[in-house]
C-alpha cells in the first residue's frame, strides 16, 4: 500500500478553469419539478450503476476546517474540505483560490500540497499565514463530482489569523444566458492604483453561479474596482481581443459603517483591439468604384469623400470623387462616383477612418492599386431590399416603406414612382424621401388604419441611377395588411436615477419572453416613459444611459479604464393583454 506521503500530491495550484458563457455546462432542472419527481424514490443513489436513476444532484460540501467564520486560526493551519460524495480531484484543484494570494500580483502562484482521503482533501500551505490577516478560500462552480455534476453556486470560507473578520461584500449579476463559471476580479484601489486585469492579478476572486449571479465576501474596507472575465485560458489574467470581459459603471467603496457595496451588473463584451483596413478597391465602370473594408468603418468629421483619394500611379494626377456612401445593408462596402477614369494603374487610399471600437484605420494596410475601367456603365441597377413583403399581415401601425438600391440612384427621380394606395384604391399621403442615394424610405403621415388592406407599386420606369439607366424591376405591386388595433395595449411608468449627478436620454426596450419582438423608446430620467401600441404577452425592460450621447451602449475598456455605460434589465416581467394599458411600471436605474 502507497504511504500517505506518496498519497500526497505536490501540484502547482492552478487557476480557475472557466468556460466561456454559453459552454458552462449543461442547464439544470428546475429544482421543484425536481423534488416532485425525486417523491418516492428515496433508493436514489448518487453514483447509481447502469440503468438506476440518472445522479444529477450536485455535490455539497458538509464541512470544512477551519469552519467558517473562525477567528484566531493558527498560522501554521491546513485546510480541509469534507464533501457529500467523491469529487473530481483536477477540478477542485483548478476551482480553489485563496485571497490574499500567497503571491504577489505579478508573482506566481505558490505551491499547494493536496492530500486526498476519500470525499475529503487536505491542503498544506507553502509557508506560514500572515498575522491579524482574513483569508477568503473560494471554491468555483466548475467542481465536479465523478459524474460530471457541478457545484451549484460557489463557495466562500472565510476565516482570520486575527481577532476580527472583515465583512465587506459585493454582489452583482451577469446579463445575458449561461454564464455560470465567469470570474469575477475584485481590485483594491489604494495610492492611485490603476489595474491593468491583463497583466495584474487580482486581491479577491469568486465565479458567477448557476443563476447568473455572485457574491465576494469578507472584504476588507476600501475602494475597489470589479471586471468580469470569460478567463477561458484559466490564467485569471485577461487575454485582450480573445476573451469577453465586463467593466463595470462605476467603481463601489466598503466602508466599516457600511459594508455591502452596491450591486454591480455586467454585460460581457469581446474588446475589438483591431485596426481596420481597406480590402479591395474595385472600377464597375468608368465612373464607378466600390471600396471593401475588412470590417464597418465610418469617419469622424466630415463627408466620405474628404476620406478617400485616388490617384493616378504614374502622373500623380488626382481623380475627383463627386459622391461616396456606405451601402445600408453592408458597411464594409462604400460605393463612389468619380471623374471619368482611364486604362491606366490608380492607387486609392483612405484615411482617418473609425471602427465601431474607435480603431482608426491601419496606416499600412489603407493604400490599394487598381487598374482604370473605361467601359460606360450600362447595367441598370436593381432593387435588392423591399422592407415589406408580399402578401404580409399584421404589420405594426407606424412600419415605413424602405427601398434599397444596388448602386447611387439621381435622388430627383422618385416623384411619382411609389405609389402607395389603400382597399378603396385612394392615395396614400405621407412623408417620403432618400435617406441616402441607395435608400428610400415612405412612412404614412398619420400611421395605416387597423385591419386595413394596402398596396403600393414602383414605378421601374421613373427611377434611374446616376449615369440614367431606368431600375430593373419585377416586383410588381405588393400587398399588405395591417394589425387589429384592439389588441394593442401599451406599457407606462415614472423612471428615475438613483444616481442624480449622471446625464444623457436613457435607451428603454421591451423585449417579448420567447419572442423576436422588440419595442425601443427614448425618454429621460427623471421622467416618464411609455412603450405605445405592444401587442399581447410577456415582457422583460432593460435600458442603457447614454452618456456620451452616441446612440449606442458602450461597454467600457479595462486600460486605460473608461467606465461602462450604467445599463440594468429590470428582472420582475410585465403582462401585457389586449386593451389594457400596464402602467405604473416604475423603474429605477441602480
Amino acid at each position: 500500500m502507497p504511504s500517505a506521503a506518496q498519497n500526497c500530491a505536490i501540484v502547482k495550484r492552478n487557476r480557475f478553469a472557466l468556460r466561456q458563457p454559453g459552454n458552462a455546462g449543461r442547464r439544470r432542472r428546475n429544482w421543484a419539478v425536481l423534488g416532485a419527481a425525486l417523491v418516492g424514490l428515496t433508493c436514489a443513489k448518487t453514483g447509481s450503476p447502469p440503468g438506476g436513476p440518472v445522479d444529477d444532484i450536485p455535490p455539497k460540501i458538509l464541512s470544512t476546517s477551519p469552519a467558517r467564520d473562525a477567528t484566531g486560526v493558527a498560522r501554521d493551519t491546513q485546510l480541509s474540505f469534507t464533501f457529500s460524495e467523491k469529487v473530481n480531484r483536477k477540478s477542485f484543484e483548478e476551482s480553489l483560490f485563496i485571497t490574499p494570494s500567497l503571491g504577489g500580483e505579478l508573482e506566481e502562484e505558490a505551491e499547494l500540497k493536496f492530500d486526498w482521503q476519500g470525499r475529503t482533501v487536505h491542503i498544506r500551505f507553502p509557508d506560514s499565514l500572515r498575522a491579524r490577516r482574513t483569508y477568503v478560500v473560494n471554491l468555483g462552480t466548475d467542481v465536479r463530482d465523478l459524474r460530471g455534476v457541478r457545484l451549484l453556486e460557489a463557495f466562500a470560507l472565510a476565516f482570520t489569523t486575527g481577532d476580527t473578520l472583515d465583512r465587506g461584500e459585493i454582489r452583482g449579476r451577469i446579463w445575458g444566458e449561461k454564464a455560470a463559471g465567469v470570474l469575477i476580479m475584485a481590485y483594491i484601489l489604494e495610492n492611485g492604483r490603476a489595474p491593468d486585469p491583463a497583466k495584474q492579478r487580482a486581491d479577491y476572486y469568486t465565479q458567477v453561479g448557476e443563476n447568473n449571479t455572485f457574491t465576494l465576501s469578507y472584504l476588507a474596507p476600501g475602494r475597489y474596482r470589479v471586471f468580469a472575465l470569460s478567463d477561458r485560458n484559466a490564467d485569471r489574467l485577461y487575454t485582450r481581443g480573445e476573451e469577453a470581459i465586463g467593466v463595470p459603471a462605476l467603481d463601489v467603496t466598503i466602508t466599516r459603517e457600511d459594508q455591502t457595496a452596491p450591486s454591480l451588473s455586467f454585460s460581457l463584451a469581446a474588446e475589438d483591439t483591431l485596426a481596420p483596413a481597406l480590402a479591395a478597391v474595385s472600377p464597375l465602370s468608368a465612373n464607378q468604384l466600390e471600396w471593401r473594408f475588412d470590417e464597418a468603418v465610418m469617419p469622424l468629421h466630415g463627408d466620405w469623400r474628404a476620406r478617400l483619394r485616388v490617384t493616378a500611379k504614374e502622373s500623380q494626377t488626382p481623380l475627383a470623387l463627386l459622391a461616396a456612401f456606405p451601402h445600408p445593408l453592408n458597411r464594409n462596402q462604400v460605393l463612389a462616383l468619380s471623374a471619368p477614369l482611364q486604362a491606366v494603374a490608380y492607387l486609392a487610399a483612405a484615411d482617418s477612418l473609425f471602427d465601431e471600437a474607435g480603431n482608426c484605420i491601419d496606416s499600412a494596410r489603407s493604400q490599394i492599386e487598381f487598374e482604370g475601367l473605361t467601359q460606360p456603365d450600362t447595367l441598370r441597377p436593381r432593387l435588392i431590399k423591399i422592407s415589406i413583403a408580399d402578401s404580409s399581415r399584421d404589420l405594426p401601425l407606424d412600419l415605413p416603406i424602405e427601398l434599397v438600391f444596388s448602386e447611387i440612384m439621381r435622388r430627383d427621380s422618385l416623384a411619382r414612382a411609389l405609389l402607395v394606395r389603400d382597399s378603396s384604391g385612394a392615395a396614400v399621403s405621407g412623408n417620403a424621401g432618400w435617406v441616402n442615394p441607395l435608400q428610400y424610405r415612405f412612412a404614412p403621415a398619420a400611421g395605416w388604419q387597423s385591419r386595413a388592406r394596402y398596396e403600393f407599386v414602383i414605378a421601374a420606369d421613373s427611377l434611374f441611377d446616376w449615369n440614367g439607366n431606368a431600375l430593373l424591376d419585377t416586383t410588381g405591386r405588393v400587398t399588405f395588411w395591417t394589425l387589429n388595433a384592439d389588441t394593442l395595449a401599451s406599457i407606462s411608468g415614472a423612471l428615475s436615477d438613483a444616481r442624480d449627478s449622471t446625464a444623457g436620454d436613457m435607451h428603454l426596450q421591451a423585449k417579448q419572453l420567447g419572442g423576436k419582438i422588440e419595442y425601443h423608446v427614448l425618454a429621460r430620467a427623471p421622467g416618464n416613459y411609455t412603450f405605445p401600441a405592444v401587442l399581447p404577452g410577456l415582457y422583460q425592460l432593460s435600458g442603457f444611459r447614454d452618456g456620451n450621447r452616441n446612440g449606442r451602449f458602450d461597454a467600457g475598456t479595462a486600460f486605460p479604464f473608461v467606465p461602462a455605460e450604467r445599463a440594468h434589465v429590470w428582472p420582475d416581467t410585465v403582462k401585457v393583454r389586449s386593451r389594457w394599458p400596464n402602467e405604473g411600471n416604475d423603474l429605477v436605474l441602480p
